[in-house]
Formats: structure tokens, sequence, C-alpha cells
């Protein structure tokens, strides 16, 4: 909106301040000519009230539009006019007998930002009782419309009348207003016009009930919104022959039936009655529906009135198909004396009657004609039939194996006014167009119930201990919905819900017209009717397109509902129900359905905790870190399916745990095989609760690798690494997918890539282990007979080319009480030197707090000693040392193969009785002897 600082009620073009905007600023109050409005920015456009103006097409731009009673805007022809106001005054006929299409108003004081919400709204739209308008009108403020408006404008007493849609923050209305839906924005309805019935023989003396129902467009159901007017009319030119009545007891109210007459529509129906004033023959009627001079639809009936018919039990005829249908059919006439029918008395005797069957919804025949026999123990005949009548009245049974609509009729063509009929009663009236004694019976036939089946190459008789798996949850799945007609045998009470497990079921004969697109309308709606397998499971939900009409997505046998979703996994017992089949309700089914397995696995949460957390994480080869993990089993959705964890073992995912070197890119980085798992719970991989397996405190190591031939029984390894180990779930593969279903990660991302075989990815862990080869080093120490000396302590990795300090190690400990030692020589041997008592764990991979003591006696000059210690770490003491010493600080990642006989605990040389001289060591005794075993 172009912006200007005036009020808009304060606009007055001729205002000496408003000069710089005079050609925005129109003022018009007609003349003979057609005021030319092009598209622009417009201060104010005020049309008087004999002024016609036409908008050119485009995008107008105005503060203030004001029409005045008796102006005129129309819009050039294939043109639209895009119209944005701040205020406006509407009055006149705008857009009248146009298109909605045509024209939009849009109320905003900012054209750019009219739907941000922190925006101040100004927008007005003021719509007086005079107005006639054809378009889109919408206001980001108000939208008032009342039967006055500050007086400026001349009102009429009469509703708006506005064709379109009207859009409003806020709209009021205070006067009676026509607002008609419009355009190709709103689906301006169409409509049927149902008579029923269509076709009837009624006796002179009875009131034959008509009803008009007012459908949407192809829709063959009522539209209870529509509420008008019906123009009902005969075929009768002469007056006092028939009337028609609004009910069927008042006498009151009646209508000579050769005038037209308004009916009343309420809620899409409208009812009246005939009756016949001494006429007999046949009358057709004819029914319009209108609105304002505009017939929408068009309906016609047509209706014999006869002096003798049939009367066959109640009509219509609520009945299922294919089963038998006991029925009593009596002789009717208006024979008493008040001119009331009654039965014919005179009419006895074996009666050979024809039959006739005519369809009405659908308008043709499929499985066959209603049948009719006199009783079980007689044939099935659809052409005639012998009835044994008794003073009017006979028994029989009919039958008809289709669904919908037909009509029975029964015909004695040897009762007629020419060769006589003794009915046992007299007619006061001369029957001209009385030819023969029939009658007929409307038949409302349904579905027994439905078979539920599945399309071909599929089973649904999974369950969650054996067949075949049919769909993962929330996948689309397929069911075949099959109306059957009813057999011997079968239940039939009205309620009862049948069980239609067997396949058997699915070749039973069906109901072919209940597809038919004429055929009476029906939602069948499936549903979920419990939990089949796991007994008590989560009964989860149904989705997807659960409900459809019988004339849609069908073939020749079946309804196809194609994207059925259910979000649990097992079977569920599925139920298929139509309630309102021509006012019956069909016998719901039901069939369990299975077997649903899981759309996918997600690792919900997970981590790698290092052996070391002190500094930067890391954890030596052979030590043990842990790992937690949460897996989910679920559907489509994301939703968890809880009753996976019910599955038979077989019928889970078997998950495996895999390494890969994290550092290696396009080429094999399995490190699997050094992943020492054996400290997992024992079937962890299939350990299902509900929809989670769950991994808590899972301790691994990544193993030592081991020298190539090492064959002996100690144990000797080589140095390597260091490795960034990730960790990765997947689903260990199975041939049957096809048949039983499989189901994997969702999101793999990790690479997995062996010697020979193909790649595959896996679903990472969180974190990595950072693996290192590790050992404890004693540095050998040397000094004088009688000082302790100090055993400086080392925790060393192997870097990739050589070993050094671990400075992320703060935690390793040793334990010097837990010691082996080995004396080389001693000058006195009852002398031994030893470790002095200390605890202690390194810091930043070192620690200078191992003494080592002489262990002399005070008369001691001079005694010399050579020893080799080991602090104990592994499982097993070193070999040939003769060590007695059984505690370890257990941590057996540490060791070295020290002396190539295996690995084994760390160990360091002390020498006392050493000096030095000349740069050179001299030892007091015999040459060779401070020499370390080996």
């Amino acid at each position: 909106m172009p912006t200007y600082n005036i009020p808009s009620s304060d606009i007055v073009c001729s205002d000496p301040e408003l000069e710089q905007y005079r050609d925005q600023c129109i003022e018009s109050y007609g003349d003979n000519n057609i005021l030319m409005l092009p598209p622009g920015n417009y201060l104010k456009v005020e049309l008087g009230s004999k002024t016609r103006t036409q908008l050119q097409g485009g995008i107008y731009k105005i503060k203030q539009l004001l029409v005045m009673q008796g102006a005129n805007i129309t819009v050039a022809k294939g043109q639209q006019a895009i119209v944005y106001v701040e205020q406006a005054a509407l009055s006149g006929n705008v857009n009248k007998g146009g298109s909605p299409d045509e024209l939009y108003i849009f109320g905003t004081n900012n054209d750019a930002n009219y739907f941000v919400s922190d925006v101040e709204i100004k927008a007005s739209i003021n719509l007086s009782s005079t107005v006639e308008m054809v378009g889109y009108l919408y206001s980001a403020g108000n939208i008032n419309i009342s039967a006055n408006y500050a007086n400026k404008v001349d009102i009429a007493d009469r509703p708006q009348t506005l064709r379109g849609a009207v859009t409003a923050r806020n709209l009021r209305i205070d006067t009676d207003s026509n607002i008609w839906a419009g355009g190709t924005c709103v689906q301006e309805k169409e409509y049927d016009l149902v008579i029923t019935p269509e076709k009837a023989n009624t006796l002179s003396c009875d009131r034959l009930p008509i009803t008009l129902n007012v459908h949407r467009k192809n829709n063959y159901q009522i539209d209870s919104t529509y509420n008008g007017n019906i123009v009902v009319s005969t075929s009768l030119n002469k007056p006092n022959l028939a009337y028609w009545f609004s009910s069927e007891n008042d006498n009151t109210n009646a209508n000579d039936a050769s005038e037209p007459i308004n009916v009343r529509v309420i809620n899409g129906v409208a009812r009246l009655w005939l009756k016949s004033e001494n006429y007999i023959g046949n009358i057709a009627v004819n029914g319009i529906l209108r609105q304002n001079a505009n017939t929408l639809a068009t309906a016609m009936g047509q209706y014999t009135i006869v002096p003798f018919k049939f009367e066959i039990s109640r009509t219509p005829l609520k009945i299922i198909a294919n089963k038998p249908y006991n029925i009593t059919v009596k002789a009717m006439a208006c024979a008493d004396k008040k001119n009331n029918n009654a039965v014919a008395t005179g009419y006895s005797g074996t009666r050979i009657l024809s039959l006739n069957t005519q369809f009405i919804a659908p308008a043709t025949q499929a499985n066959s004609k209603v049948e009719l026999r006199a009783n079980p123990q007689r044939s099935w005949s659809t052409d005639e039939a012998q009835l044994v009548f008794k003073k009017g009245i006979a028994l029989g049974q009919l039958r008809y194996s289709d669904a919908g609509k037909v009509v029975l009729n029964i015909i004695d063509r040897e009762c007629n006014r020419e060769q006589g009929c003794d009915i046992g009663a007299s007619a006061k009236f001369q029957a001209d167009d009385w030819t023969q004694l029939d009658g007929s019976v409307m038949i409302h036939s349904r579905p027994w119930t439905f078979a539920m089946c599945p399309q071909a190459g599929a089973s649904f008789k999974g369950t969650i201990n054996s067949g075949n798996g049919l769909g993962a949850a929330g996948d689309g799945f397929v069911v075949r919905a099959k109306p059957l007609q009813w057999q011997a045998g079968d239940i039939h009470e009205k309620a009862a819900i049948i069980d239609v497990n067997q396949d058997q079921y699915c070749q039973r004969p069906i109901t072919a017209n209940f597809f038919a697109q004429d055929a009476p309308v029906a939602t069948v709606t499936a549903k979920i009717a419990g939990i089949a397998t796991p007994k008590n499971g989560v009964q989860g939900e149904l989705s997807g397109r659960t409900y459809q009409k019988n004339n849609q997505y069908h073939d020749t046998t079946a309804l196809l509902f194609t994207d059925l979703r259910w979000s649990e996994v097992g079977s569920v017992k599925l139920a298929m129900t139509s309630s309102n089949y021509l006012g019956m309700t069909i016998n719901p089914s039901q069939r369990a359905i299975g077997r649903f397995y899981p759309k996918q696995l997600v690792i919900k949460d997970s981590s790698i905790i290092n052996a070391h957390t002190e500094s930067s994480p890391f954890t030596y080869m052979d030590q043990a870190f842990n790992v937690n993990a949460t897996i989910e089993a679920q559907n489509a959705a994301g939703k968890p399916t809880r009753n996976y964890g019910a599955f038979d073992s077989t019928l889970k995912e078997n998950l495996q745990l895999t390494a890969v070197d994290l550092h290696v890119k396009n080429s094999p980085n399995d490190l699997s095989l050094r992943l020492d798992q054996s400290n997992l719970v024992d079937g962890w991989q299939h350990d299902w609760q509900q929809a989670q397996l769950t991994i808590t405190d899972g301790e691994l190591t990544f193993k030592r690798l081991p020298q190539n031939g090492n064959h002996s029984a100690a144990v000797i390894t080589t140095a390597d690494g260091p490795f960034t180990v990730g960790l990765g779930l997947s689903v260990q593969s199975r041939s049957e997918c096809s048949t039983l279903g499989c189901t994997d990660f969702a999101d793999k991302t990790q690479l997995l890539q062996r010697y020979n075989q193909p790649q595959q990815l896996t679903t990472p862990l969180n974190g990595s282990v950072d693996s290192r080869y590790g050992r404890m080093v004693l540095e050998n120490v040397n000094g004088v007979f009688d000082q302790p000396l100090t055993m400086p302590l080392k925790v060393e990795y192997w870097n990739g080319h050589q070993f050094e300090v671990n400075s992320d190690d703060s935690r390793s400990r040793f334990n010097s009480e837990w010691s082996c030692k080995h004396i080389i020589y001693t000058s006195k041997p009852h002398q031994q030197a030893h470790l002095g008592i200390i605890v202690s764990k390194v810091l930043r991979g070192e620690n200078y707090s191992l003494k080592v003591l002489p262990a002399l006696e005070e008369n001691d000059t001079y005694l010399k000693q050579q020893l080799r210690f080991w602090l104990r770490i592994a499982a097993q003491p070193a070999m040939n040392i003769g060590c007695s010493t059984t505690k370890t600080t257990n941590q057996p990642w540490l060791t070295f193969n020290w002396r190539g006989i295996g690995d084994e605990d760390p160990s360091g040389l002390v020498t006392f009785g050493s000096y030095r001289g000349n740069d050179r060591i001299i030892y007091r005794a015999e040459k060779g002897l401070n020499q370390p075993i080996e």
C-alpha cells in the first residue's frame, strides 16, 4: 500500500494540501461516459450514484474506496482485478453479473505484510444493505455488514447479496444477508433429485407416500444441509381426480393433484401423500428443484391407481443376499363400505403367478433375478410360481442372491376385468384401465458379511510363533474385502460378528452388484477388533485409508483396501464393518492378519566408555572397556513396536557387534576378530524386552595380536597399533527374508570392509576406543652398597614406531608387596635386599616412589648384591624364577615379552656395590657375576 500520511476519514480531493496527489484522488458522480480506471496507486476513489466504472484488470492500491448506492463497477472482459484497500464503503453494484474469479478485494494497510501478526491492522470494509457484489472479499481487519454505516449512503430495506467468498479477522453481520459460495475457490453445489418410490401400484382407497430427496451430484446420499422448495406437478389435466396431502392421516390440507404445488424441503427431504378420488389409471408425478429462477434438478415417478392388487408382507423387505425369506401374499381390494382396503377373501385356490424382477439400484442384473417358491419342498423359480391362496392369503418364500434394490412384481394374468376374477368384492367404479391383478414389493438386499482376503502371493496366517511375514509395521498392506452371500448353516443374527479366519471364505460366492456404480452407497470401514498374537499384546493403531465407499477402489470381486497401516507387530484381529447399507447393518466380520514385523531398528542411545578417562580417553589392548546401547524396534513412523519382545526367538533378528579401524579408508578395516565379547550376557543378541534390546555396561576387550606361528603354551604378542576402533551393530543376514520378513537398521553409515568381500554398512555406536598396546617398565638401577636405590617405573605404549611414555595414564597401579625377586649374586647369602613397601600409581605415565633397600646389618662394612625384581600384574608369574607370590594387581594388558619366552610381569635389575670411575663401572667381585639371568 502506498504511504500517505493523511487520515482516511479526512480525505477530500479538493483540499489544497492534496495537490501533489491530484491525479490519485478520484471523485466521480457520473456522466454519459464510462470511467476507465487503470491499475495503480490511489489516495481515494469515490463513485457517485450514477457512475459507471470499469476496472481494467491488474493491481489497484486504494487508501479509501467509496461506492455509493446506484454506482456500478465492472471488470473488463477476460481480466482480473486485485484491489488492496485500507478503508472501503460499498453500496452499489460491484461486478454484478460477473464471475467471482474476476475481482479480489483485500482489506489491508500494508500490502506486503498484511498477514504478519505484529502489524497494526486498521483495514475496514463496510457493506450496506444495498450492495450486490460478485467477488472474493478479504480483510486483515474488519468486515461489517449492516443496515447503516455513518449515514453515507441511502439505505434500502433489502438484504445484501454477495456471491463468492468472505474472509476476515473480524466479521460482523447486523442485518439479513444473502451470501452465496461461488467461483473456482469455492465449489458450487450441483444436485440430484431422487423420488421414492419411482414406480408403484396403489389401491384407490390408500394414500401413497412419496418422498423427494435432494442429493449432492453423483453422491447418492441426502444433502442434509439443503433447505428450499420443490415444485411438484402431475399428468392429471382434470380437477378432483386425485389430491395431495401433507401427512398420512391429515384431511384438512388437501391440494388438487392437477395443479402444481410447492413442497418444502427440510434438511434435504420433502414428503407428501397422493390419494385417488374415484380414479383408476396411471399418474405421472414430476418434481423440480429450483433456486431463484434456476432449475437445479428434476425427478419423475410413475404410479398406477388400481382397484385390486397383491400386497406382499411389508415393504421394503430387508433381506440378506441368498437367504430364504418367508413372505405372505394377500389379494387386497377397496371393498368395504367405508372404502378402506381389505383382504379379498374370494380369491382362493392354486394360482399360477408370473414373476418379474426390476433392478432399481443398481439397474443391472448380476447374479440372478428374485426367486420365489411356495414352500421349502418346492424348487425355486424366477419366471412363475404356484401359490395356494386361502381366502385371499398365500404363504411362500423368496430369495435374491445379490445386493441392492430390486422390485419383485407378482402378476395373475388370468384375473382381470375381461376374464373375470372372483375376489369376493364388488367394485364401486368402472375399472377400464385395470387389466390384471398384480402387486409388487421393494426388496432391499444386503451382503451377509465380508471375507478378508490377501492379495495374490500373500498370506494372512503369520503369528509371533510361525508362518510367513505379511509386512512391516506402519507400511501399507492390502486387504481384499469380498461381500459374501449367505449359505445354509451360516450365522444370521443381526449383530453377530462373523469369524472369517478360514481361507475358504475367500472362495465363497459374492454379491457382485455391491460394486456397481449406481448401487446404493455404503461406507465400509476397517478397524481393529483386538490383538491376535501375542496374547494381551499392545493393540496399536490402524491408519491409512481405513474406510471407503463400495463404489470406489474395487475390482470385479472385492473392495480394495490398499493403504491400511498397523502400528504394531504380531498379528491383529481386523474387523470389516458397514452399518448403513439401505438402512441395514451388514454383519461385521473379523480375521487375524499377520505377521507384521518391525520396519526398522534404531540405536536410541549408545556410548563407548574407554577404560582410562583421566586425560585423553584410551584403553590398553586386552583391557576391558564398557559399552552401553539401547536398540529399539520401530514402525515406519519411528514409534516403538512393543510386541516384538514376545516373538519366537527364531523370528527375531540376531544382532552382531563388529569393530572397524576408523583411520582406514577404502581398504579392509575389519577388526572384529580382535573384539572379545565373551563377557557380554549370553544371548544378548535377541534378548528383546518389548520394543527394546539393552546392553548395560557391556564389558568388551580389544585383544592383542598373537605372534604368527605361536603354538607354545606361553602367550607371546606383537605390538601394533594404535587403533581408533569404532563399534557397529548390524543384523545377521538370513535367507528367509522373502517369506518370513526381515528388519534392518535404519541409519547404517559405518563402512565395514573385509578381505575379498563386498562392502557392508553398520550402524555406529557413539564414541570410539583409542586402543593402545601398553607395557609397564622397571628401569635397571645401581648404586653404593649401603644406600636405598630408586627404581623408576613407567607405563609405555607403542606409537606405531617405538614405545613411548603414556602421559595419558594416571591410573595404572602397583603394589610392591606383590612382587617376586631372583638373587643373581650376594657376598653374604643370608642377606637379601628387598623392595620398600608402597602401593601407588603412575602420574602421567611415570612413578619414582619405588625404593629398593639393601638390608644391611650394623657390622657390615661392605656388601655386594645383584637381584632382579618382578612386580606382579599377570595372572601367572614369570617363568624360571620360583616365585611364590600369588597376589597380583591384575593388569595383564601391561605385560611384555621381555625375555623372549612370553608376555610376563615387568622386571628390573638392581645392583648394590658399584662405583663409577673413569667412566666405567667397577665391580669388586668375579667377572660376569653381574649379568642378568636369561
